[in-house]
């Protein structure tokens, strides 16, 4: 039945000529009512017989027709009352992710906790389970086999009654999603024209295939080579182009067929982002010529119109002063509680969100808190000065002639490692540990073992050394752990990253189970491993971080140094080289002084990180490593 005011405005509409209809316009627009209603036996005016008034609002169409002996009310309402389901970061470091499958079709009922697509991320296939609310799929904005779609990206629609689904057809991404995205200053109007201009040609059906990210660290690359040309067939699980990464040169495997149509990004590239279109690819032979003109810019896919509003003086200034409200100071070892997608977004507009107040649950920050908020002054001037400094290298490059030097480009492995030891050295509190040790029984034991070895293997020091850290590893468990923000992670698993020096950088590739292998098999791993760093050939699962580092440079000559930890790692062992010295013996001189014999002496400094293992406990560590080097018979049992 329709609210008592929508009967008084019916009773008052009957009595009434049509021009002095007007007045009640703005009561009918406060209906909530969404129904149809006849009222009959009611004395309609001569001049309104047979005919309707409509009357839009917002939200509702209200409809009046006037008959004989009735008066007919109908609500309609254009709301949607649907609700964005978007694109999840299903991984600390995705970014964009694609529709591999959706497992719920349009109409489906979905409850809280249910997988309703699988997401292809930056490391896995994964199921998306929805958790905001039960409901109705109403519809699916993004077809699965789509890829690339950025994070918060609305992907379907929700609704929480079935007779809802049909309000969602018609629903346009615009109208719901104007307001919220705060404008990217100057850049968007500036961009406009040209993308605007890319986007009025049509192309043929093709892929933009990104720069993938071939490591877990990786951020952007370098095309070192082209190993299709345009043109070429590309068969599934073929390799098109040799990547270097932040660790070493990998091949670029494309997992689809095709044919190259345009190369975007010439080899010899450094520095080029993940995901960043490197070339196209189409089905279709014939299309390839097609693709001639194809730009980098046609590449990028066009975020909505309505992720950049341009905004008026009145709401910069209205922003503004809301967002004061919403800035927050927190001490250093505050929690911090942000939604994935609220990190996402912070990042993206590179907001420090530390400084937001948050609005969701336990004060949580989410997405609507980055949106809003802008920043204070003071980083303002902080983020003009970033830029600055960004900006001020390539300025810095115009030097002086007369001098007689070359300019090396960095390569990214030593672009990453620089950026890691860097990190480690300021955030981690190192400290070091110096021991002796001596080798004479293992020197022994390995002569012995290599002259039965025939020809299987062939052990070196280094293989004890690594032997015997892992055995002190399991002894003293606390090494083989890492610093995190509310806990200290202690490894079961032993796994040692062992650092090799070639001519492309410092490579760290991993010996994993360490403690579960014999010397032999440990010795023959690291060789292998060497032999593909050296030729740049590892693959990215053989130079993953593991659980402690060994670095030896006894090989040259250097008696003892202090290793820089490798993040996240809590600690690395420093290898020196052996030398010979006379030390007392166990027998006595008939005057009653010890014999000095020859010993051979193994320097190895420990480097430790504070807030993980104390001064003792790296200690207990070197008293367990130099027993099992001194006596390595007990690497046996």
């Amino acid at each position: 039945m329709l609210k008592s005011n929508s009967l008084r405005v019916i009773k008052q509409i009957t009595s009434l000529e049509s021009k002095n209809v007007t007045p009640l316009i703005n009561s009918v627009r406060s209906f909530s009512t969404i129904s149809k209603q006849t009222i009959k036996n009611s004395n309609v005016s001569s001049k309104l017989n047979n005919t309707t008034m409509t009357i839009k609002s917002s939200n509702n169409i209200n409809q009046i027709s006037f008959t004989n002996n009735s008066v007919l009310l109908r609500f309609y309402s254009t709301k949607s009352k649907a609700k964005e389901i978007t694109m999840p970061a299903l991984s600390p470091t995705m970014e964009s992710g694609n529709i591999a499958k959706w497992k719920k079709k349009e109409g489906d009922k979905i409850e809280v906790g249910q997988a309703i697509a699988e997401i292809e991320t930056d490391k896995a296939t994964m199921d998306f389970e929805y958790e905001e609310q039960s409901g109705y799929l109403a519809k699916i904005l993004v077809p699965e086999g789509s890829k690339n779609i950025t994070v918060n990206t609305p992907i379907a629609l929700i609704v929480s009654k079935k007779e809802d689904i049909e309000s969602a057809k018609d629903y346009k991404g615009a109208s719901s999603t104007t307001t919220q995205e705060t404008p990217k200053v100057q850049t968007a109007t500036k961009e406009a024209p040209k993308k605007a201009a890319a986007s009025t040609k049509s192309w043929p059906k093709h892929t933009v295939v990104g720069l993938p990210a071939l490591s877990p660290t990786m951020e952007s690359g370098g095309l070192s080579k082209w190993v299709k040309k345009v043109g070429d067939k590309i068969s599934a699980g073929e390799v098109i182009a040799q990547v270097e990464t932040d660790k070493a040169t990998i091949d670029f495997e494309y997992q689809e067929s095709g044919f190259l149509a345009k190369i975007l990004v010439s080899e010899g590239t450094s520095g080029v982002s993940v995901d960043q279109p490197v070339c196209i690819v189409v089905p279709k032979k014939e299309d390839v010529d097609k693709f001639a003109d194809f730009t980098i810019e046609d590449g990028i896919q066009e975020e909505p119109a309505q992720e950049r509003p341009v905004e008026s003086t009145s709401t910069s200034t209205s922003t503004s002063s809301s967002s004061s409200s919403q800035h927050v100071e927190r001490s250093s070892g505050d929690r911090i509680f942000i939604s994935p997608a609220a990190k996402f977004t912070a990042k993206e507009k590179d907001i420090d969100y530390s400084n937001i107040a948050g609005t969701g649950p336990n004060n949580r920050i989410i997405k609507a808190d980055v949106l809003n908020y802008t920043p204070q002054p003071k980083q303002q001037q902080q983020v003009q000065t970033q830029q600055v400094a960004r900006e001020s290298p390539k300025q810095q490059q115009q030097v002086s002639t007369s001098q007689n030097y070359i300019d090396v480009p960095h390569s990214n492995i030593r672009r990453v490692t620089a950026k890691r030891l860097t990190e480690s050295k300021q955030t981690i509190p190192h400290y070091y540990l110096t021991m002796e040790c001596r080798v004479d029984k293992l020197l022994k034991m390995r002569t012995e073992l290599n002259s039965k070895s025939e020809n299987k293997f062939k052990l070196s020091i280094n293989d004890f050394i690594i032997k015997a850290a892992s055995a002190a590893l399991k002894d003293v468990p606390t090494v083989n752990s890492t610093w995190m923000a509310d806990a200290v992670r202690k490894y079961h698993n032993i796994d040692i990253n062992v650092a090799v020096n070639t001519e492309w950088g410092l490579f760290t590739p991993i010996v994993r189970d360490v403690d579960k292998r014999g010397l032999a098999s440990i010795s023959n791993s690291v060789k292998q491993l060497a032999e593909k760093a050296n030729a740049n050939k590892l693959t990215p699962q053989e130079f993953e971080t593991g659980t402690f580092t060994i670095s030896n440079l006894g090989m040259f000559g250097i008696k003892s140094f202090s290793a820089v930890i490798n993040p996240p790692q809590a600690a690395i062992l420093a290898v020196g080289t052996t030398e010979t010295r006379y030390v007392p013996g166990t027998a006595i001189t008939a005057d009653g002084q010890p014999n000095f014999e020859q010993a051979t002496i193994l320097n190895v400094t420990l480097s430790c990180d504070h807030r993980v293992i104390d001064g003792a406990i790296g200690a207990e560590w070197l008293q367990k490593f130099k027993d099992y080097m001194e006596n390595p018979l007990k690497l046996l049992l």
